[in-house]
């Protein structure tokens, strides 16, 4: 592993080259997505519709539109073939390409669970100050976790860094006493019931279905279908 005269770093296999705020574009990018999709999904087919040229079954698209934007906000940034580097750097591969997270200047730390038949799809959700988000797990070449660089690099934090950590991430990664300390360090995040990782996909479901059913009604009344 080299560091350049520009301060980027180059991985063991030489095949690329790492830096604070890789993924940053890519971010913003799908954030765009996930905020569009509802309105496009609304707005294009209605107008296609009104205008003879799709069918109206395209405005059932209404009813997931939603769910398109949720998977478009996990899947765009989850990692994989993640790798330390110098300089507190931690790189992964994503669907949009590189992202490099700078774990010195970790801004958010989250928790994504997915409860699953046999297991819980278990993440940290790693934001930095240059706008980068990574979904991790596990390092590349085993099963050793990120947690230990994570833990690592948020009690080396100055005072008053204010990092927010939420309730989950804090408990995975053995934080909750040092997040309650009145030091600024790590400040509390938003708390879920652990009890409540379980009812998520049904909770989401009376949340998303009444939208859903009400995006498919206004794009009936914008296409003028009746």
């Amino acid at each position: 592993m080299t560091i350049n005269a520009r301060g980027t770093t180059t991985d063991p296999a030489g095949t690329a080259a790492v830096s604070a705020g890789q993924g940053r574009t890519a971010r913003r990018a799908a954030d765009t997505v996930v905020f569009l999709t509802p309105p496009l999904l609304l707005v294009v087919p209605s107008l296609l519709i009104r205008a003879r040229l799709i069918d109206d079954a395209f405005l059932f698209l209404n009813l997931v539109s939603l769910f398109i934007s949720g998977l478009v906000a996990a899947y765009a940034h989850m990692g994989w073939r993640a790798r330390p580097h110098d300089g507190d750097l931690l790189s992964a591969h994503t669907l949009t390409g590189r992202h490099t997270v700078d774990l010195a200047r970790l801004t958010k730390v989250g928790r994504l669970e997915v409860p699953g038949q046999t297991r819980n799809d278990d993440r940290l959700i790693l934001t930095d100050e240059h706008g980068v988000r990574l979904i991790l797990d596990k390092l590349a070449g085993g099963d050793e976790k990120v947690d230990t660089l994570v833990r690592r690099a948020l009690l080396r934090r100055p005072q008053g860094a204010g990092v927010v950590v939420s309730d989950r991430a804090a408990e995975r990664l053995d934080l909750r006493t040092e997040v309650s300390r009145p030091h600024g360090r790590l400040t509390a995040g938003r708390t879920v019931r652990e009890g409540l990782i379980g009812w998520v996909p049904l909770l989401s479901f009376f949340v998303v279905a009444p939208v859903g059913f009400g995006l498919l009604i206004a794009g009936f009344l914008l296409s003028g279908v009746t």
